[in-house]
C-alpha cells in the first residue's frame, strides 16, 4: 500500500480576550468553581494564586484512500422456462427449475440461474480527524480564518516556549487512526489489487488557553481554564 506524508504546518490562533478580560471572568466565576450543593464559599475566601497563558496543541489530519478491489459474489438471473442450462465462456451453469404450485406463481413462469462471478470495485474515501492536546479524538471547534491566525506562529511559540503544550499523540499514531477511519471494514471475499493512502494535510493548531490557579477554603486548589479564542470556560 502506497502512503504519502506531507510536511507539518504550524498554526497559532490569536486570543480574542486580553488579560484584563480574563481576570474579570475569573473573578466572576471563582465562587461557582468551589460551590457545592451544600456550601457556597465567600468571595473573600478564594484567592487567585496565578493566571498563565498557555498555547495548547490540537492536531488535525486529512487524507484520501483509494482502492481497486476484486470481490467474489453471486448474481441470480432469470431465464425462460424451457432453458435447461446456461453456458458462459465454456462453463456450464445449472438452472433452478420451479416445480409444482410455485412454478405457476412466478412472472411468465421463469426459471433462475445462480452465477458465481467476480466484480471489480474502485473505492475513494476522503475524511479528516482531529485530536486534542492529550490525543483524544475530538471535533475541532475552531475555524482557522485569516482573522484568527497569527502571522508569525514560530515566533509566538518561541517567545512562550515554557508554556507550550505539544501534542501527546505522535504523528505516526495519528496517521494510523486516520487510515483506519478512511478504510471501511472489508467485506468477505475481497481481494485487493491496489491501495493508496494520501495524507493531504497535517496541522498543529496552537490555541491560547488561560489557566488560573485558585486556592479556596481549607486550601483546596482548583484550576479554571478559559479558551481565549472562543471566550469559553473549559
Amino acid at each position: 500500500m502506497k502512503e504519502t506524508i506531507p510536511k507539518i504546518k504550524i498554526i497559532v490562533l490569536k486570543p480574542s480576550l486580553d488579560l484584563d478580560e480574563i481576570m474579570s471572568i475569573v473573578e466572576s466565576r471563582k465562587v461557582k468553581t468551589f460551590q457545592t450543593l451544600l456550601h457556597k464559599p465567600k468571595r473573600s475566601d478564594i484567592h487567585i494564586h496565578s493566571t498563565k497563558l498557555f498555547f495548547e496543541a490540537f492536531l488535525l489530519l486529512s487524507g484520501k484512500y483509494t482502492a481497486d478491489f476484486i470481490r467474489e459474489t453471486k448474481h441470480t438471473i432469470t431465464v425462460d422456462k424451457n432453458v435447461r442450462e446456461l453456458i458462459i465462456d465454456e462453463q456450464t451453469y445449472p438452472i433452478s427449475e420451479k416445480k409444482g404450485v410455485l412454478s405457476k406463481l412466478g412472472p411468465n413462469r421463469k426459471n433462475k440461474v445462480n452465477l458465481e462471478v467476480q466484480e471489480r470495485l474502485v473505492i475513494e474515501n476522503e475524511d479528516d480527524i482531529a485530536f486534542d492536546h492529550h490525543g483524544k479524538e475530538v471535533n475541532l471547534p475552531y475555524k482557522t480564518t485569516a482573522k484568527l491566525i497569527e502571522k508569525y506562529p514560530k515566533r509566538i511559540l518561541d517567545e512562550n516556549k515554557d508554556n507550550v503544550k505539544q501534542p501527546e499523540i505522535t504523528i505516526d499514531g495519528a496517521t494510523k487512526k486516520l487510515i483506519s477511519k478512511l478504510k471501511k471494514p472489508s467485506e468477505s471475499g475481497i481481494k485487493s489489487l491496489k491501495e493508496d493512502i494520501q495524507i493531504n494535510e497535517i496541522l498543529e493548531v496552537y490555541v491560547p488557553i488561560y489557566e488560573s490557579r485558585l486556592i479556596g477554603p481549607k486550601k483546596k486548589i482548583k484550576l479554571l481554564r478559559i479558551d481565549a479564542v472562543r471566550k469559553k470556560i473549559l
